[in-house]
């Protein structure tokens, strides 16, 4: 079947032979991985304390944890998580901003001041008792100077597995000097120094060369996501040794491990990676380009791609000065926009649309003719959040779901985020509502 829209509507293809298996088999296939209600919870029997305040960071692994079957109890203070008033143009439901209502994936919550009383603190250390995993965002040592860290929970229950998720993690001097430092997601993304890798050139006027910080919290769901990850690792250690363990996320150390390769070139270069703005210095033409109604990206790094490129935008004169890589990615930067500005002149003549067109054909053509080289360049509009949710990719893989509850009304919320046919996550609910499930909790585990 072809990967190509043929019709008006779209359809489900699978880049596997039905051989062997079967058209049944494979559409059986595509169906369990689409529909993930009613699959086995790898996680029903694990029980997650998530004592994290004013830090999404722990909200959002604890969030990942719950979609996996995990019975996750949000503890917080009678008056709310500093985190439900975070809210983009101070925009609540009932009180609760959108971020909170979208980690409140398949959470119970309950009411504890772990900060000022005692009662409660040994109410949370009789739940940790019996609980598989513990989170929490405080500042470095401060729940163990009340007698409920690691060093005193684990006492009781050798099993447990205690996540900490702090900026400079809780054991060095840096830690104990900015103990009181909050780990906010900007603070995360700057202090791991991506952020001065992301933005224009240092030539450019301002404001425009100023460091950029990425996307939506990007800080705190890194650090989010490997402290779920290292949890999920401590799980599987736990059940085959029964032993438990403390996870030590720093958000500068999760943040950091994005930069990859730069900290490397910058040891072996003894210099680092400049900001490069729209160029890039491992793999050009790669980036985007302006065109006659917004932006196109373009990815054509290898020689035979490039020169596709080329054929495709009429420019086979710049094939010479630009024949290999290290001529498209010299160590000078006006060289290097000298190309990026050539190709634009190109882009600047057509739509979005005629230029993915353009390169779809080609592609077709290059793939049944053995005299084009192989080349095939990558071009496709920059989307808009609005435009990309009328793809009906988002329909057909069921990436979102519309949920309703009685306090917060009808919204719709992410879902799905990996697709697995035995054991997948899923959203069964989202609830916010402070202490809703005080009584629940102490009849099951009191």
């Amino acid at each position: 079947m072809s990967m190509f829209k043929r019709k008006s509507k779209e359809r489900v293809y699978t880049r596997y032979s039905t051989a062997g298996g079967g058209v049944s088999r494979w559409k059986e296939t595509v169906e369990k991985l689409m529909t993930p209600e009613g699959r086995p919870e790898v996680l029903k029997d694990v029980l997650i304390l998530d004592a994290s305040s004013a830090n999404f960071s722990g909200i959002i692994a604890a969030s990942l944890f719950a979609e996996f079957g995990a019975e996750v109890i949000k503890i917080e203070p009678a008056e709310g998580d500093p985190c439900r008033k975070m809210t983009p143009f101070g925009t609540h439901v009932n009180g609760t901003g959108i971020p909170f209502i979208m980690e409140g994936r398949n959470k119970k919550y309950m009411t504890l001041d772990l900060e000022n009383s005692p009662d409660d603190r040994e109410i949370f250390a009789k739940l940790a008792q019996k609980a598989s995993v513990v989170i929490e965002t405080y500042p470095a040592g401060l729940m163990d100077s009340w007698g409920i860290g690691y060093r005193q929970l684990s006492v009781q229950n050798p099993g447990l597995i205690y996540i900490a998720v702090t900026a400079y993690g809780q054991y060095t001097e840096k830690a104990k000097n900015f103990v009181n430092f909050p780990d906010t997601d900007i603070t995360t993304q700057t202090g791991s120094g991506l952020s001065a890798q992301i933005g224009d050139l240092p030539t450019e006027p301002e404001p425009y060369n100023w460091p950029l910080k990425a996307g939506m919290w990007m800080g705190w769901y890194i650090s989010g996501i490997s402290a779920a990850l290292g949890g999920m690792m401590a799980i599987i250690h736990r059940r085959k040794t029964g032993e438990g363990q403390i996870i030590d996320i720093a958000g500068m150390d999760a943040y950091s491990s994005m930069t990859g390769f730069p900290a490397t070139i910058g040891f072996t270069w003894e210099k680092s990676r400049p900001r490069i703005g729209v160029l890039d210095f491992i793999l050009y033409p790669y980036g985007h380009w302006k065109c006659k109604d917004g932006l196109v990206a373009i990815a054509a790094p290898r020689d035979h791609d490039f020169r596709a490129l080329l054929k495709i935008l009429g420019r086979w004169d710049l094939e010479d000065d630009f024949k290999y890589t290290p001529d498209r990615i010299p160590d000078i930067i006006d060289m290097a926009m000298e190309l990026h500005r050539e190709i634009e002149k190109e882009t600047m003549k057509y739509t979005a649309d005629e230029l993915t067109a353009k390169a779809l054909t080609y592609a077709m053509k290059a793939a049944k003719s053995k005299w084009r080289g192989g080349g095939v360049p990558i071009v496709m509009r920059v989307m808009s959040p609005e435009n990309t949710m009328q793809n009906k990719q988002w329909e057909i893989r069921k990436s979102f779901k519309k949920i309703e509850d009685e306090r917060i009304g009808k919204f719709m919320i992410t879902s799905g985020f990996v697709k697995m046919t035995e054991s997948p996550p899923q959203v069964k609910w989202v609830a916010v509502e402070i202490g809703k499930d005080n009584e629940y909790v102490k009849s099951k585990y009191l």
